[in-house]
C-alpha cells in the first residue's frame, strides 16, 4: 500500500522594504526578502547575538486558557499547544542556539514545560520497540549535525531530529498568527528524525527533500523510511508559495 500526503499554501500580504547586501557578499538565499511578517516564520529581525560561532537561543510561552465549561478536570484534550483550562502554564521553555564552523553546521534545541508532554502522547510510534522513544526526545525540539556545500544559493545536508510543518504553522506558537492550529494539526506530532537536504538554485527557490523515519513521528512504522519534500518559493516580500509532499510505503 502506498499513502501520499500533499499540501499546498499560499501567503501574499504586505511587507516593509529590506535593503539587499551588497554584491560582493556571499550569496544568500531570500536576501532582501522581508520573511518575519509570514505565518510560521520567526519574528525577529535582529539579535543581540553576534557569535563567531555560536549564536544561543532562548524562548519563553506563558499562556492561560480559560474554559466556560467549568470542568472538574482542567486537561485540556486535543490539542498540542494548550494543556491545562483555568490555570497560568509554562507551556515552552527553550534554549540552545546554532553553532558554525568554516563549513560545519548544527543546532540544538531543548524544551521543557507542558508541551513535552501533550506533544508526544500523539505519537504511536514510540511504543514499536523496547525503549521508550518518547522519554529519549521528549526534551528536544530540534538536534541535528549537518554541512553547508557552497553551490548555487548554497546546499545543506544535515541529519537528526527536526520541527516539522502543517501547511504555514510552525512548531512554535510565537511564530504562528493563530495559537491553536486546526484540529488535524493539533493531533498530529510536529517533528521528525531522518535526513534533509536543503538546495537552494536560486535566490528566491528552496527544494528541500526528506528521507526520515516517519512524517510526523519519531520512530518508523512501516518496513521502509518515508520520502517527503518542501518547495518553497518566495519572489517577493509579499507573496510566498511553499507546497509540501509526504509519501510512505507499508507492506500489506
Amino acid at each position: 500500500m502506498k499513502k501520499f500526503i500533499i499540501g499546498c499554501a499560499i501567503l501574499v500580504g504586505a511587507a516593509s522594504k529590506v535593503q539587499s547586501q551588497d554584491t560582493t557578499a556571499p550569496k544568500i538565499p531570500f536576501d532582501g526578502i522581508e520573511t518575519n511578517w509570514q505565518n510560521g516564520s520567526d519574528r525577529r529581525d535582529s539579535s543581540i547575538f553576534h557569535g563567531k560561532y555560536f549564536i544561543p537561543t532562548v524562548m519563553v510561552d506563558i499562556n492561560y486558557t480559560h474554559s466556560f465549561n467549568r470542568p472538574n478536570d482542567n486537561t485540556v484534550v486535543g490539542s498540542t499547544a494548550l494543556a491545562r483550562n483555568n490555570e497560568v502554564q509554562l507551556s515552552q521553555l527553550s534554549f540552545g542556539g546554532d553553532l558554525n564552523y568554516e563549513n560545519a553546521r548544527a543546532r540544538f534545541l531543548m524544551q521543557l514545560g507542558t508541551r513535552t508532554q501533550v506533544v508526544p502522547r500523539n505519537d504511536l510510534s514510540p511504543y514499536r520497540g523496547q525503549y521508550k522513544l518518547a522519554d529519549v526526545y521528549r526534551y528536544l525540539s530540534e538536534a541535528y549535525v549537518g554541512y553547508h556545500f557552497n553551490k548555487w544559493y548554497g546546499i545543506n545536508v544535515d541529519a537528526g531530529l527536526f520541527m516539522s510543518y502543517i501547511g504555514l504553522n510552525s512548531y512554535y506558537q510565537v511564530e504562528n498568527w493563530d495559537y491553536q492550529a486546526s484540529f488535524t494539526s493539533d493531533n498530529t506530532p510536529w517533528f521528525f528524525n531522518g535526513v534533509r537536504i536543503q538546495l537552494f538554485p536560486s535566490k528566491y527557490l528552496k527544494i528541500e527533500p526528506w528521507i526520515i523515519n516517519g512524517w510526523q513521528s519519531y520512530g518508523k512504522f512501516n518496513s521502509m523510511p518515508g520520502l517527503g519534500a518542501n518547495i518553497t518559493w518566495n519572489p517577493t516580500s509579499s507573496f510566498k508559495h511553499r507546497t509540501n509532499l509526504h509519501g510512505r510505503w507499508a507492506e500489506v
